[in-house]
């Protein structure tokens, strides 16, 4: 079978920062600038990438007119579903770089499920109520988590990397991803990050995802 290609961006950061030989477990704590904890942080810990696309279909579900979650995060090649726990009518779609889409109007079963085969960030909307906005993570590495309204993941893996990467949607980042190196803290420890949050009362919809 041919090997899978890594994109540039994530040669990079393999070849800046490799990962040492012991077994890790470790923390992650997002913050804003008023130290309030972070939720719909996307976390990645480069180092083992995606090999086998992942059986396990993920779910953005509509509730209320909102994606609920927001965010997720997906491993390259898996699919999503979009139920629809509302008594209207909803209409996801997608014009993003790396996945494109469209489903059919629907008040309660879904289409099929979508297939995201390229990393990077699907942005989601719904034809009917343009207040509708959420966000699919697609990543290359096998550890990703997504921050909930503590601000905290956990990681347990074979090494510990000398970096995470760490994505939301409302950061003031370039592409809202920052790159931090974790030289201080060890195995057990928790990171804890600050990110500069443009809230969303001052960020809507779609401009949430803006190009820097």
């Amino acid at each position: 079978m041919a090997s899978r290609k890594l994109p540039y961006f994530y040669i990079c950061v393999l070849a800046l920062f490799p990962l040492t030989s012991l077994a890790a477990e470790f923390a992650v704590l997002v913050v804003d600038q008023q130290g309030t904890p972070v939720a719909n942080a996307v976390i990645e810990s480069p180092g083992t990438a995606v090999t086998e696309v992942p059986s396990e279909i993920a779910i953005i579900d509509q509730v209320n007119k909102r994606f609920v979650p927001m965010v997720i995060a997906i491993q390259k090649g898996q699919s999503v579903n979009f139920p629809n726990n509302d008594n209207i009518r909803h209409h996801v779609y997608s014009f993003s770089a790396i996945k494109q889409f469209s489903t059919e109007l629907y008040a309660d079963t879904p289409g099929a499920p979508v297939t995201f085969d390229q990393s990077g960030v699907a942005v989601l909307g719904c034809n009917i109520h343009d207040s509708m906005v959420g966000y699919i993570y697609v990543s290359e590495w096998q550890n990703i988590a997504v921050t909930d309204a503590s601000g905290l993941v956990r990681f347990n893996q074979e090494a510990m990397p000398e970096l995470i990467v760490i994505w939301h949607p409302w950061s003031n980042d370039k592409e809202n991803r920052r790159i931090v190196n974790t030289a201080n803290i060890s195995e057990g420890g928790t990171l804890e990050v600050q990110l500069n949050i443009t809230s969303p009362e001052r960020v809507f919809g779609f401009r949430a995802l803006r190009d820097q």
